[in-house]
C-alpha cells in the first residue's frame, strides 16, 4: 500500500502496527486488516467522489457503501432450511430401517440402529431451530457497514481526531428535526440518509421536518417516505398510508422497478424475506409480479449505495413539487397519483 504521508509504497513488513517504517507517522487503515480493503487514500478518494470535490456533506455508511461486495455475505436460504437439506438423508435412512426392523423376525437391532439415526436427525433439527433461527435473526440485525462505521469511529478518530471533512454522523435527533415554517414531514428509517439530508439543508430549504421514525411524523403534514428498495421498505410505506388515514403520503423510493433492471445498479442479495411478508406486498396491489420476484430473491439497493448528488437532487425535486402540489387540490391529486423521484434507469421510460 501507498503510505498517506509519504507517498511510499509500503509492504506488508514495512508498515507494523499501521505505522510507516520510512516517515514513521501512523496511519488509520490497512487494507489487508480490514474486510473492505479500505486504505486512508482510498477514503480520501471517494470522499472527493462523493461529496462532488466537497460541495456535499455525506454520512459514514454513504463513505463505506462503494466498498461492499455487491452480494452480501450470506446467500441462499437461512441456517434452518441448510440444516434441513442435510438431515433428510438420515432421517429417512432411519424411518426405513425402523418399518424394515419391525416387520422382519430377528431385524431388532436393525430397528435400533434405524431409531438411533431418527433420534440424530431429529436433535440435529431441533439445535438447527434454535441456534440457527438465532444467528440468522444476528446477521439480519448486523448492519453491513457496521465494520467500517467501527473502524472510522475508532482508528480514523484516534488518528486524525475525528471524522474526515464533509462526513457526518447518523440522525442525531430522538424525535424529529423540525425546523420554523416546515409544512411537509419526510420518514426515512435510514438514520444515515435522514443525517445527510438535514446536513445539506433540507429541511431549511423546503421547510420539511425529518425523522426516521414512523410514530414521530408531525400531525396535520404530508408525509413523504424514502425508503430502500427492499421488501422492508416497501412494506413501510404501506403501513404508513393505513396508520395516516386521510393523510397525503407520497411513496418517494426507491421502488424496485427503479434499479432491478439497470446495469450497474448496486443491489445486494442476502436472507430472502419470508414468504407472507411478499404475498402481503402483492395483496397490496402497489408492487408488479417481476418487483415481487425479484424482491423475493433477497435482492436489495440501499439509499446510501445511490450517489448523494443524485439522491440529493431527487428528494430536492420531490419536496419542491409536493409543497407546490399542496397549494391546490388538483395539484396534489395529480402529484399523489404520479409520484415525482426519477431514479436511475427510470428515464425515458
Amino acid at each position: 500500500m501507498i503510505c498517506p504521508f509519504c507517498d511510499q509504497n509500503l509492504l506488508l513488513k514495512e508498515r507494523p502496527n499501521r505505522t510507516c517504517s520510512h516517515c514513521k507517522r501512523r496511519f488509520a487503515l490497512d487494507p489487508k486488516t480490514n474486510s473492505l480493503r479500505m486504505s486512508d487514500l482510498r477514503v480520501r478518494r471517494l470522499l472527493v467522489k462523493l461529496t462532488d470535490g466537497g460541495r456535499l456533506k455525506i454520512s459514514v455508511d454513504q463513505l463505506g457503501s462503494p466498498a461492499l461486495p455487491r452480494t452480501g455475505p450470506v446467500k441462499g436460504e437461512s441456517p434452518v432450511v441448510e440444516a434441513l437439506g442435510c438431515l433428510w438423508v438420515p432421517l429417512l435412512v432411519g424411518i426405513v430401517m425402523i418399518i424394515v426392523g419391525l416387520s422382519a423376525e430377528d431385524m431388532g437391532g436393525f430397528a435400533i440402529a434405524g431409531s438411533v439415526l431418527v433420534l440424530i436427525a431429529v436433535l440435529g433439527l431441533s439445535a438447527a431451530l434454535i441456534f440457527g433461527g438465532k444467528e440468522q435473526k444476528r446477521e439480519q440485525a448486523r448492519h453491513p457497514l457496521s465494520g467500517f462505521r467501527g473502524m472510522m469511529a475508532t482508528d480514523w478518530k484516534n488518528v486524525y481526531g475525528s471524522l474526515p471533512p464533509g462526513v457526518v454522523d447518523d440522525f442525531p435527533y430522538r424525535k424529529v428535526y423540525l425546523p420554523e415554517g416546515a409544512r411537509i414531514a419526510l420518514l426515512c428509517p435510514d438514520g444515515a440518509i435522514a443525517a445527510f439530508l438535514v446536513a445539506n439543508g433540507i429541511p431549511e430549504r423546503y421547510g420539511v421536518a425529518v425523522t426516521a421514525h414512523a410514530d414521530r411524523l408531525p400531525e396535520e403534514m404530508p408525509v413523504v417516505v424514502l425508503h430502500d428498495a427492499s421488501a422492508p421498505g416497501c412494506r413501510l410505506v404501506i403501513r404508513t398510508r393505513e396508520a395516516l388515514p386521510g393523510r397525503t403520503v407520497i411513496d418517494a423510493g426507491l421502488p424496485p422497478r427503479a434499479v432491478m433492471r439497470t446495469p450497474g445498479a448496486p443491489a445486494r442479495r442476502g436472507y430472502k424475506p419470508a414468504k407472507d411478508l411478499i404475498e402481503w406486498l402483492g395483496e397490496s396491489g402497489t408492487l408488479t409480479k417481476a418487483e415481487l420476484d425479484w424482491l423475493a430473491k433477497g435482492w436489495t439497493v440501499s439509499l446510501v449505495a445511490i450517489r448523494p448528488a443524485k439522491l440529493l437532487a431527487a428528494v430536492s425535486k420531490t419536496v419542491e413539487r409536493l409543497a407546490a402540489a399542496t397549494r391546490t387540490e388538483p395539484e396534489r391529486r395529480e402529484a399523489e397519483a404520479v409520484g415525482f423521484l426519477t431514479w436511475p434507469g427510470e428515464a425515458g421510460r
